[in-house]
């Protein structure tokens, strides 16, 4: 392993003297105004006349390079509250633009155009504005040169759009104190960001730039235009607060552990964002309420490693683009910082009910007294992320028998802190580190810490990444465990036809970040190489396609073979936009280390795996999407999955989404549970039998741009069938057991939401919510997928009424 990561260095040191040098960008300037323009999507005032607009676009799809099939102009107007634009997109056309409305941030198929701002000009950080002619926002904030992005961000702006017999316009006023940029910029000379417009027309799938990349180059940001003319810009403090009230009601069905419960909780809270200059702001919270937002799917987990649920909550997710910190995830993966640690939710299976006892209070979620967070640029490219966050107790009250009540700690007052700093280098590259730390009542502190790198050589031809870290904690027994893991990449990730790339990585059998980030497994280090050759020239029948090969191999640190697993993958998209994508792999390693859960190794069998995807144009009112999957082992298991997913839109302003997973897994060799014999614990294992049926239903219904309707439904069935009990012996052979408590498993469950959502006034939110969710257990393996679903809907609900009101205003 070091040998390699010293040929990679050495490749990276060579190719760093062909560095990135570029053609000069082409330019907009932006005009001050006195009086600002009307937003009201007509450009008829005489101030948009005074501006040489930004035009001459060119095509990406579906010819590339060459120019737009309709024109478009824009230009730019600034004041010292704002940057304005006036965007007019000529249509030869116009009875066929596609103008869908659909709830905030859902980019659905639509004619679109778009206006991104660097405004720091760091070549990695970009503000997206984004639009369709009925006037939907999608707001979005991207780094790492867009290769990673922040949906959640929702900033306060305005929009204006109109069809018209020419085409459709749109204006657009961006307030600077949404921005961040350099504290010189509020001088007198001359500032220049980088800017770039987009457009999308739907019917020909023509997406077009302004300042243009070739798909053979990478790099977005990096590749960005200027905006000029900006002067004595604003250095704002602004400070907007955002206090809301909350209004629960809660009807919890009798459990076995507990009776009936009924419930009106008030609650009420504040958020703040106070922006301390041009380039940092200050976001705070106290009491937060995350009501509105969607209920985890329900999951079958029989691995060995905790089910990873992505970040839902908005105050977690903004800002994420200086406080995450990836380490084997992807973008919003695995890391060193884990959010949903953070108020975290509760199981009925903490509680330690007496026998014949009962449950009397249980809170659902840890509650958040109060988190706040520091993020920004400095203008030497040091961007700076502070977080820290603030937990109550939590305990559970039970009664015993006698009826006699105590309490149980399921969460002790817990405090976070994160400080995250990350160093621009060699135009659009990046070094970083990170410390945590977690402090909880009655027990020690647990910290971690953490260095990473993002290099762009040679006209971001090549990448350079990854990253080294370390955990310390210390356990109940006062023991102190240390441990580290780290990564490094290296590809080529941009050129005509032929892609690699080449990493290693490695976890210390005592690195451990669960106290407040998030890892599968320690102990193990492995290697991976892949190799791709595409071609995105259009022909004929093809539009694109390309097929691509990896080896990844994993072991342990006592020198043994976890996984040998080689795969073989392609895509193509045809010139209907019809998209289809196949793939083959085997896994050839010898060892399971996890799958005994500590009495020792198990031979694994050789796993083999084909799919197969079919996707249809999305421009049409239905679109189809179909996967199939076969897995199958050298020994007797059979695995299918198949997935079909239909998406309707019956309407301009409706969307429907249906999809439906099936997974049946026959005679999986697999661990069933551990038992004592003698003064040894061994591992009984079973032909472990699986069906799981997940059915989603999503909807957005928007009857204004400001008032939406979303439903969401999920129905999920999963049981479990164990069969041929035996007694592991050594690592591959087995023997009748002495003991074993056989059992099946059938779980059923509902989760429903219905978010009614007005933005009364700008920025100013009022959430009416429905909940319900049903959940039952049972053993009988062998009942009927009706007898299943009927059972799913007898089972008392547990329903959840919220009324939730913010009004957000500006000082």
């Amino acid at each position: 392993m070091k040998r390699a990561i010293f040929l990679l260095l050495s490749i990276t040191f060579f190719l760093s003297a062909r560095m990135f040098a570029g053609d000069k960008p082409i330019e907009v300037r932006a005009v001050r105004i006195n009086n600002p323009p009307q937003i009201d999507g007509i450009l008829d005032e005489d101030v948009w006349k005074a501006t040489e607009p930004a035009k001459d676009f060119i095509q990406r799809d579906p010819d590339e390079g060459i120019s737009a099939s309709e024109p478009t102009e824009i230009r730019v107007l600034y004041d010292d509250d704002a940057l304005y634009f006036g965007c007019m997109f000529y249509d030869s056309e116009p009875d066929k633009i596609v103008a869908r409305l659909t709830r905030r941030d859902n980019e659905i198929e639509s004619d679109f155009g778009s206006i991104r701002i660097d405004s720091y000009h760091d070549n990695q950080t970009g503000y997206e504005f984004t639009f369709n002619p009925a006037g939907v926002k999608v707001d979005i904030l991207q780094y790492d040169d867009a290769n990673r992005e922040d949906e959640s961000w929702d900033p306060v702006w305005e929009l204006q759009t109109k069809i018209t017999p020419q085409g459709w316009s749109a204006e657009v006023k961006i307030p600077f104190r949404i921005l961040r940029y350099r504290s010189d910029s509020a001088d007198t000379t001359d500032n220049v960001w980088g800017i770039n417009f987009l457009r999308t027309i739907s019917r020909k799938q023509e997406s077009d730039r302004w300042a243009f990349t070739p798909k053979s180059q990478n790099g977005f940001i990096s590749r960005f235009g200027h905006l000029v003319g900006l002067k004595n810009l604003p250095a704002p403090k602004h400070f907007e607060l955002m206090p809301f009230v909350t209004a629960k009601q809660s009807y919890d069905p009798a459990r076995d552990e507990m009776a009936r419960q009924i419930k009106f909780a008030p609650n009420a809270g504040i958020d703040l964002k106070y922006g301390i200059s041009s380039n940092f702001t200050l976001d705070a919270t106290i009491n937060p309420d995350f009501g509105q937002v969607e209920a985890d799917p329900a999951v079958l987990n029989l691995s060995t490693f905790e089910t990873f649920y992505p970040e839902k909550r908005p105050f977690f997710i903004e800002g994420t683009q200086i406080l995450h910190f990836t380490t084997f995830g992807g973008d919003f993966g695995p890391g060193m910082f884990y959010s949903r640690r953070v108020g975290r939710a509760l199981s009925f299976d903490e509680v330690d009910v007496p026998t014949k006892g009962r449950i009397e209070k249980f809170p659902q979620t840890t509650t958040i007294l109060g988190a706040a967070k520091l993020t920004g640029k400095t203008s030497d490219g040091l961007s700076i992320g502070l977080l820290e966050a603030f937990t109550e107790e939590e305990k559970a009250t039970v009664s015993d028998s006698a009826n006699k009540q105590s309490d149980q700690v399921l969460e002790p007052f817990a405090h976070y802190n994160i400080i995250r700093l990350k160093q621009d280098i060699l135009g659009n590259s990046n070094v970083g580190m990170i410390i945590t730390s977690v402090e909880k009542n009655s027990r020690y502190p647990a910290f971690t810490n953490g260095y990473d790198w993002n290099v762009k050589l040679d006209e971001n031809t090549y990448l350079l990444d990854g990253f080294l870290a370390f955990s310390h904690r210390t356990t109940r027994d006062g023991e102190s465990r240390t441990g580290s893991a780290g990564k490094i990449h290296f590809g080529k990730v941009a050129g005509e036809h032929w892609l690699w790339s080449l990493s290693s990585d490695f976890t210390s059998k005592r690195y451990n970040i669960n106290d407040v980030g998030f890892f599968f497994r320690p102990n193990d280090f492995g290697g991976n190489g892949s190799v791709t050759y595409k071609e995105d020239v259009p022909a004929e029948v093809v539009r694109y396609h390309d097929i691509g090969f990896s080896l990844h191999e994993r072991r342990n640190f006592d020198g043994v073979n976890l996984s040998r697993e080689s795969r073989l993958s392609s895509e193509l998209l045809f010139t209907n936009y019809w998209r289809i994508e196949g793939e083959v792999g085997v896994d050839i390693g010898m060892y399971d280390d996890r799958e005994t859960r500590g009495n020792g190794l198990y031979r694994k069998p050789r796993n083999y795996r084909t799919g197969l995807s079919l996707e249809t144009d999305e421009r049409n009112d239905v679109v189809f999407y179909m996967d199939q999957k076969f897995v199958w082992d050298s020994k007797f298991k059979k695995q299918v999955e198949s997935e079909i997913a239909v998406s309707l839109k019956p309407l301009s302003w409706m969307e429907w989404d249906f999809e439906y997973v099936y997974q049946y897994v026959k005679n999986q060799e697999a661990w069933f549970e551990s038992i004592i014999v003698g003064d040894f614990e061994k591992s009984i294992f079973a032909d472990r039998s699986t069906i799981e049926h997940n059915f989603t239903l999503r909807s957005t219904i928007t009857f204004t741009r400001d008032i939406t309707l979303q439903f969401y439904s999920q129905v999920f069935l999963a049981k479990v069938h164990h069969n041929n009990y035996r007694q592991l012996v050594g690592t591959s052979n087995f023997e009748s057991p002495d003991h074993f408590s056989p059992e099946d498993q059938n779980e059923q469950s509902l989760n429903t939401n219905i978010v009614l959502r007005w933005e009364y006034l700008l920025g100013s939110t009022l959430y009416l919510v429905w909940s319900q969710a049903r959940s039952n257990e049972k053993e009988d393996y062998f009942d009927s997928f009706k007898d299943d679903i009927d059972d799913t809907f007898r089972v008392p609900p547990t329903n959840i009424l919220l009324l939730k009101a913010s009004y957000w205003f500006s000082i």
